[in-house]
C-alpha cells in the first residue's frame, strides 16, 4: 500500500508516491507550459483548466512510473502555493482567469488597505488572520474582482484557492485546510473560521468560500471523472493538505515547538511551531506571517526574504562565464564550482558584507517588506577575489537568516535546530557557515521533495496508517547529516553579525534616496 503526495508549486508541479516507511516509489514534476499569460504590465493569469490537465498529467505519469496498481495507492493529499484564485461559477466552469500570487494589479490592494487601516485596524487585521498587511494575499484578488468586474463577480459560486481546487477536481468536494485559509486574509486563525468582522467590512458573502478542515482530515474520495483523468482508483481517499511552506516543515520532519525548518531557494523561509502564538504590535512591524500549522494544535511563524538562492544565481548568471562553460564541460554542478571557490576563502569574506536585498527587504528588521531596499555589497578592496564575493553571499543570507530567527526567538520561542531543505540545503559549506553563524544546529533531511513527504504524511493520517503527525514523521522521515556550529568560527562570526546589524538602518536614507531616481 501507498501515499501520494502533491506538491502544486508557483512554477512546477511534483507528484511523489510513497511508500509506508516514507521510502520514494516514484516521482513525476511538470511545468505549467502555456498556462500562465500576462494581459496586462505586472498581471499575472492562468487558464485553470490547462493549469489542471498539467496537475492530473502529472499525477498520471507518477504512477505510471510507479508500476504500482493505482488500487493500492491508499489515500493523497496537497502542498500547495497561497493565495492564487480561481473564482469559479455553478457551472463548474471559471467565469474569469485565475489570478496568480505574483500578480501585481494593486489600486484594490490600496483601497484595501486604507479602509481596514480606517475602521478595522492594521493591528486589529493581523490579530485576526496573522497575515500583515500587503498586496499578496487572496483577499486583494476578491476585491478587485468586485470593484473592477462586478459583472464578473456576480457570477461567482465560490472562489477557490489552489488546494480546494484540487480536492474538488478529484473529490466534487469544495475543501481546503485550515493552513491554506490562512492565505487569504480572510481566516479568523484563533477560531479557525471565516472571519465575520472583515467579511463583513468588504461586504464578501462566506457563501462564495470553501468549507475548512484541519490537515489531514478527510475530505472525500476519488470519483470516476477524476479517476479517469489521473489514473486514481476510485475511492482513493483524499486529504486536507496545506500551505507549502507547512507541508515543507512537516516533511523535513518539524513537529514540535523550538523545531523549524529553513528552506532556501529562490527565497530564503524559516517556518516555526509555535504552540502559542503572539500577535502584536511587535510582530507585526517585523512582518511575521502565522496561520494554523498542518500538525495538531499548533501554529506556525513564517518569516522570509525573496532573495537568498536568487542572489547566487545572479551572480553565476553575469559573473561566472568560466565556471559556467567548467561545468558543462566536466559535468559538475556549477553552484558545487562556485561554492568550492567559497570554501577557499577565510570566514569573514577577508571584511566583505552582502545584505541580500536584491528585490526588497523582507522580514526581521522594520521597516518589513521595503521596496525600496536594495542589495549592497559593503567593504570592496582591491585584493578581493572572486573566492571572497561567492562567500560574501552565502554569508550575508546566513547573517540575514540569523536576524530571522531572532525576530522569532524574542517572541519567547526557543529554536533548538534548523532543519534544512531546498536547492541550497546541498551545499555542505553553505549549510555550516550557517550552524556556525546561528550556532544551531543544522540537520539535513534525508528528503529530495520535502512538500510531497509532507503532503504523505498528512494522507497517511487520513487513512489511520498513523494516528497522528508525531508518530507519521517518526516512521517516515529520516535524517541524512547535521552540521554543529564551531567554536572558533562562530566567534569570529559573531563579531561580523553585530556589524551586519547595522547596515540596513544605515543605509535606509540611500535606498529611500535611490528609489526616487527610478
Amino acid at each position: 500500500m501507498y501515499l501520494m503526495g502533491i506538491d502544486v508549486g508557483s512554477t512546477v508541479c511534483k507528484v511523489a508516491l510513497y511508500d509506508y516507511s516514507g521510502r520514494v516509489v516514484s516521482i513525476a514534476s511538470r511545468e505549467y507550459e502555456d498556462v500562465f499569460v500576462y494581459p496586462e504590465p505586472d498581471w499575472c493569469e492562468y487558464d485553470p483548466e490547462k493549469f489542471w490537465k498539467v496537475i492530473a498529467g502529472c499525477i498520471r505519469e507518477c504512477i505510471q512510473k510507479s508500476k504500482v496498481d493505482p488500487r493500492d495507492i491508499n489515500a493523497l493529499s496537497t502542498s500547495v502555493s497561497g493565495e492564487s484564485i480561481i473564482p469559479m461559477g455553478r457551472d463548474g466552469k471559471p467565469v474569469y482567469n485565475g489570478i496568480n500570487w505574483t500578480d501585481k494589479r494593486s489600486r484594490s490592494y490600496e483601497q484595501q488597505r486604507r479602509a481596514l487601516d480606517e475602521k478595522i485596524g492594521a493591528l486589529r487585521v493581523y490579530e485576526i488572520t496573522g497575515y500583515p498587511l500587503n498586496p499578496v494575499p487572496s483577499s486583494v484578488r476578491i476585491l478587485w474582482l468586485k470593484d473592477e468586474l462586478p459583472e464578473v463577480y456576480g457570477k461567482i459560486w465560490k472562489v477557490m484557492l489552489w488546494e480546494d481546487f484540487v480536492n474538488w477536481k478529484l473529490t466534487g468536494e469544495d475543501v481546503m485546510s485550515y493552513s491554506t485559509a490562512a492565505s487569504s486574509q480572510l481566516f479568523d486563525i484563533r477560531s479557525k473560521r471565516w472571519s465575520s468582522e472583515i467579511l463583513e467590512e468588504f461586504d464578501i458573502s462566506t457563501d462564495i468560500l470553501p468549507e475548512c478542515l484541519p490537515s489531514g482530515e478527510t475530505v472525500g474520495e476519488v470519483h470516476s471523472e477524476a479517476s479517469e483523468e489521473t489514473g486514481l482508483a476510485e475511492g482513493t481517499l483524499v486529504a486536507a493538505g496545506g500551505w507549502d511552506q507547512s507541508c515543507g516543515a512537516l516533511g523535513a520532519g518539524v513537529v514540535e515547538e523550538g523545531e523549524a525548518c529553513n528552506t532556501t531557494g529562490t527565497v530564503e523561509c524559516i517556518t516555526a511551531i509555535v504552540k502559542n502564538p503572539v500577535l502584536n504590535e511587535k510582530t507585526l512591524s517585523t512582518g511575521l506571517y502565522c496561520s494554523p500549522y498542518v500538525a495538531e494544535d499548533a501554529y506556525a511563524y513564517f518569516a522570509w526574504f525573496p532573495t537568498s538562492g536568487a542572489v547566487l544565481k545572479w551572480f553565476r548568471d553575469n559573473f561566472a562565464e568560466k565556471e559556467v562553460d567548467l561545468a558543462y564541460e566536466t559535468g559538475q554542478d556549477v553552484y558545487d564550482i562556485l561554492t568550492a571557490k567559497a570554501e577557499k576563502s577565510k570566514p569573514g569574506a577577508g571584511g566583505l558584507l552582502l545584505l541580500p536585498y536584491f528585490e526588497g527587504s523582507g522580514v526581521g528588521q522594520p521597516p518589513a517588506f521595503n521596496i525600496d531596499a536594495r542589495g549592497a555589497l559593503i567593504g570592496l578592496r582591491l585584493s578581493h577575489v572572486k573566492n571572497d564575493v561567492i562567500r560574501a553571499i552565502l554569508e550575508g543570507v546566513a547573517f540575514q537568516t540569523r536576524i530571522i530567527v531572532e525576530s522569532i526567538e524574542r517572541l519567547g520561542v526557543n529554536i533548538r535546530e534548523l532543519r534544512a531543505i531546498g536547492g541550497g540545503a546541498k551545499s555542505k559549506l553553505w549549510m555550516q557557515i550557517k550552524a556556525d553563524v546561528m550556532r544551531k544546529r543544522i540537520v539535513l533531511p534525508d528528503v529530495t521533495e520535502a512538500g510531497t513527504l509532507g503532503a504523505a504524511v498528512l494522507a497517511s493520517i487520513s487513512s489511520k496508517i498513523h494516528p497522528d503527525s508525531k508518530q507519521a514523521v517518526r516512521k517516515m522521515c529520516r535524517d541524512k547529516s547535521v552540521f554543529h556550529p564551531q567554536n572558533e568560527v562562530a566567534e569570529v562570526y559573531e563579531r561580523i553579525y553585530g556589524i551586519y546589524k547595522d547596515v540596513y538602518p544605515t543605509l535606509l536614507p540611500i535606498f529611500t534616496k535611490i528609489a526616487s531616481l527610478s
